[in-house]
Parts: C-alpha cells; sequence; structure tokens
C-alpha cells in the first residue's frame, strides 16, 4: 500500500461525523424560524480552510500557486495557466487566501495523487455574457460549466484531496457553474467548501462526485449550498428540454436534468460518503448520489425545499470494505457492521415551500433499487401537493417498471412531522421490501389513523410506530 493512503487514513479516521446545521426539532413557528436560519447563515458552520500541515506527509512536494507560479490572488488576472503548470504527480498545490478567477474550465484525467487546497482562497468564474445548456458562448469565460472536471469514466484520476474554498456564486447576478465534477480511482477527499450565493446560469449544479472502482472510496464532508439554484427559465442559459415542454407558465419549461445541488453517476461503484452538507433549494432533486451500483453513505446533513427528493439514493454490491469506515478489510464482516449497505442517517429534511421554476412536487426522502437502510432522520412537511406516487411524502420508494424494484429497504429510529394532510410514507408497486419501525409520526392541526399515513402498496414489516396529533 503507498504510504500516501497509509496516511490519509490515519487523517480520515480521526474525522468526526459531526453535523453541520442545527439539528430539526419542534413544529409551528419554530420551523420557520429554522428555515430562515439555515438560509441566512454565513458559513459559520463549515470552514472553508484546510491546513497544509495536515496533508504535506501524503506527497512528495507542497507547492504555492502565488509563490511558486505566479497565480494572481486579487483576481484581477486568470489563474488557468497557474493551474496548468503546477498540476502534477504526488503534488500538493495550496492557495493562500485571496481571491482566483477563472476563465476556462480545467481539466485533468490521468495524474494521481494530486491536492488543490485553500485557506479561505475564494474561485470566480469570468463574467458570462451568454450560455446554452453547459457551455458559455460569450464572455469572460468561455466552453464547458464543469470548472473543475477531474477524471471522467472512461478515464479515472487516481487518489485526490480538494477543498478549503469558496465558490463564489454572489459576485454577479449570471454566476454558477459546476465547481467540482470528480471521477475517482483511489481515494479522494473533497471537504471544507462554501458555495456562497445562489447559482443562476441554469447549468450543471455544484458537485458531482463518483467512485470508479469497487475498492476506490470518495469522501465529500463539510459543504455548505445553502443559496441554492435557479431553473435555467430564470437565467440568461437559452438551453430547451425534452421532457414538460408545457410547463409552470412558460411556454418552453422543461426539466431541468442538472438543476440538483450534489449528483453521483451512473457508472458508480466503490463506496462514495457525504457527510455534513448544508444544501437548500434547487428546481430538482437537492442531494441525489444515486446512480451505479456502489454504496452511498449520506450522513449529518440539512436540505431543504428542493423541487424534487430532498435526498434520493440507491444501493448496490460493487464494493469493498474501508477500513476507516467499516473497522476491517473484511466483506463479510463489513456487511454485518454499521454500513452494510447504502445508508442515510441523522439528516434533517425540510419542506415548507415550493421554489420557483419546479416540475415536480417536492418530496422527502426516495429509495431506489438496491439494499439500504435509513436511520435517525427527522422530515418535516408543512408544504404538500398532490397525493399517491407523484406528490408529497416523508419517506418513499420508487421502482422501475419491475426491473428494478426499490430496496430491500428498512426505515428505523425517525421522525416524521406533517402540517400539512399528506402521506408519511409511500410505498410503490414496484418495491423489493419495506421495513419500518421504530418511527414517530405527528401529524399537527390535523388527526389521522396510522392506515391513512401509509400509501401506496404498504410496507412489508411495520412495528413500533407512534402517532402524535396536535
Amino acid at each position: 500500500m503507498k504510504p500516501s493512503t497509509l496516511a490519509r487514513r490515519k487523517v480520515l479516521a480521526g474525522i468526526g461525523a459531526t453535523t453541520g446545521a442545527a439539528i430539526l426539532a419542534g413544529c409551528g413557528d419554530q420551523m420557520q424560524q429554522r428555515r430562515q436560519r439555515y438560509s441566512t447563515m454565513e458559513g459559520g458552520d463549515v470552514s472553508p480552510v484546510i491546513s497544509p500541515e495536515d496533508y504535506a506527509q501524503q506527497f512528495s512536494e507542497v507547492v504555492n500557486l502565488v509563490g511558486d507560479f505566479g497565480a494572481d490572488p486579487s483576481g484581477e488576472q486568470p489563474i488557468d495557466a497557474p493551474l496548468r503548470q503546477a498540476w502534477d504527480n504526488d503534488r500538493l498545490i495550496v492557495l493562500p487566501e485571496g481571491e482566483y478567477k477563472m476563465n476556462r474550465p480545467f481539466r485533468r484525467t490521468r495524474t494521481s495523487n494530486v491536492g488543490l487546497i485553500g485557506q479561505n482562497a475564494t474561485i470566480r468564474h469570468g463574467e458570462v455574457k451568454a450560455i446554452n445548456r453547459h457551455t458559455v458562448d460569450r464572455g469572460e469565460y468561455t466552453g464547458s460549466t464543469m470548472m473543475f472536471r477531474i477524471g471522467t469514466p472512461t478515464s479515472p484520476h487516481g487518489d485526490l484531496v480538494f477543498g478549503g474554498l469558496i465558490f463564489d456564486w454572489g459576485w454577479h447576478k449570471n454566476a454558477g457553474m459546476q465547481g467540482l465534477n470528480a471521477f475517482i480511482d483511489g481515494q479522494a477527499e473533497i471537504r471544507n467548501i462554501v458555495f456562497q450565493g445562489t447559482h443562476s446560469l441554469g447549468s450543471f449544479a455544484n458537485l458531482r462526485v463518483a467512485s470508479a472502482t469497487p475498492d476506490s472510496v470518495a469522501l465529500v464532508d463539510s459543504v455548505d449550498m445553502r443559496g441554492g439554484g435557479l431553473h435555467y427559465i430564470d437565467t440568461i442559459n437559452t438551453r430547451e428540454e425534452r421532457r414538460f415542454d408545457e410547463g409552470p407558465e412558460h411556454p418552453d419549461f422543461g426539466q431541468s436534468w442538472g438543476s440538483t445541488g450534489f449528483t453521483g453517476h451512473p457508472d458508480q461503484q466503490g463506496t462514495t460518503v457525504i457527510r455534513n452538507m448544508v444544501c437548500g433549494p434547487w428546481p430538482d432533486n437537492t442531494v441525489y448520489p444515486r446512480g451505479g451500483t456502489g454504496r452511498k453513505i449520506v450522513s449529518g446533513c440539512t436540505v431543504w425545499n428542493g423541487g424534487g427528493s430532498q435526498i434520493r439514493n440507491n444501493g448496490g454490491d460493487d464494493w469493498e470494505p474501508v477500513e476507516w469506515l467499516d473497522g476491517t478489510d473484511n466483506k463479510e464482516e463489513a456487511l454485518n457492521g454499521p454500513y452494510p449497505g447504502s445508508v442515510i442517517e441523522n439528516c434533517h429534511v425540510l419542506i415548507d415551500e415550493k421554489p420557483e421554476g419546479v416540475y415536480i412536487n417536492p418530496r422527502g426522502i426516495l429509495l431506489q433499487d438496491g439494499p439500504q437502510l435509513v436511520r435517525n432522520c427527522e422530515v418535516e412537511i408543512s408544504y404538500a401537493e398532490g397525493g399517491g406516487a407523484g406528490g408529497t411524502y416523508g419517506f418513499g420508494t420508487r421502482g422501475e417498471g419491475g426491473s428494478a424494484p426499490a430496496g430491500p429497504a428498512v426505515v428505523e429510529n425517525s421522525t416524521i412531522t406533517l402540517h400539512e394532510n399528506t402521506d408519511a410514507i409511500y410505498v410503490s408497486p414496484y418495491t423489493n421490501s419495506l421495513e419500518v419501525h421504530d418511527i414517530e409520526i405527528n401529524t399537527v392541526g390535523w388527526e389521522a389513523g396510522l392506515r391513512r399515513l401509509v400509501g401506496g402498496v404498504g410496507t412489508d414489516n411495520l412495528q413500533n410506530v407512534i402517532v402524535n396529533s396536535d
């Protein structure tokens, strides 16, 4: 095993899984106060700083992008050329505090064990004057709206450390791209990142991260994207989509495929951990690690008011144990450990309005194919629209025509608070199995029995459920 891998495991083993925002609790006026606090906090829960000393031992060289490669920390001159010159195998690149402008997308595939870390380093793209779909046609910035594309499904990148950065979408009314698109064969740490302001270009949204092989692992930890994003019809983007041609009060309204806060990838394997993420409204799903056949763990995240599911996940068996996560490198032991498959835990979901430019009713936590476990989560709903599969609900399943049934899944030790008359749980007809136990359901301002609160075909096992009415 490489020395860098050993060192990284020691760093990861010492990281606590603390939640990045206050826990949702209570109801009524407290709920509105919480939402206001989440949407107006100044990012104090996520520090966009990474110390080079914490990672220097993993690399053969540490360089400073300003001092060693002449990058401009004032934001006047683009740093595209210094970035290209600095990026190399076994090198840690440090961005000191400052403002850095990019006028071109940055792409690397075949390098490995590279780090790009900042210390309150703010990155913004140059002015955009015309954009269609995911390409800027005119302006200071030109090209793909993936600002950092590190690895692809056909040519993944090796080990990566990335973070300690502020992506500034608030500097201009037309700002917001995909800060990082990473496809990793090895180990990745992506952490301590603040997306400042609202994504307002209607293109690829903030983060897409996936691991490429069963023994790969990507940790995404401590990310603040509470500003959310706009639907493309509310931006200067001239894109058109192939579905929902006639949407809300707009003749060319279409499904916004790219406008999701965090996304996984259809080809992902291995283990992806999304931890301590704060994510505000997006036109599409908010946190969407679903895809591929790997294990996805969503832990300690706070999300609200996305236009699809607030958290949408699936499971898979193509993963190998991760010692710092599973405490073992034995697959059989890991399958009997705390993360036997995809897990959503200690997360807090709030739906209290439907944002502009949304094509589907908001839902809480949606489970699709593969083994999954949901535990210790809280879902609170005070805005609901529609019923059944297309309506608003707390926890739900979705299968694909019977060929890829949802689950098997378990939901346990969680709370659902409903201020509106809607389903607490919805079970798709195309569900392998769903077991629910040790759940508390609170109905505020209305009353319902347990049978009324479970929609669809019902669960396979429903035990220890408490229903409270206020």
